[in-house]
């Protein structure tokens, strides 16, 4: 397994990460563009004819709910770390 490159940055490096995420959660156009494509898979989720599609379609709902998550565990970690180090 490697190495976690998240605990090798420098504290410096962590906090400017944790701007840039922060910020990147914060702008409006992310936070359409995340409803509108859920909105979009959840639509074809209820038109989908299949089991398979319908596994499939909420298998990337899934997807980009663990990404906003890892996005907002990023920012508030490396937040955190940065509070903890002054």
């Amino acid at each position: 397994m490697s190495p976690d490159p998240a605990r090798s940055r420098s504290s410096e490096e962590r906090a400017r990460r944790a701007v840039a995420v922060k910020a990147l959660l914060d702008d409006p156009n992310v936070q359409d563009a995340f409803a509108s494509v859920e909105a979009d898979l959840i639509g074809e989720w209820k038109r989908a004819r299949t089991a398979d599609e319908r596994e499939n379609i909420w298998r990337a709902v899934n997807i980009m709910e663990r990404l906003q998550a890892w996005l907002r565990s990023a920012a508030s970690h490396d937040l955190t770390a940065l509070r903890r180090n002054r």
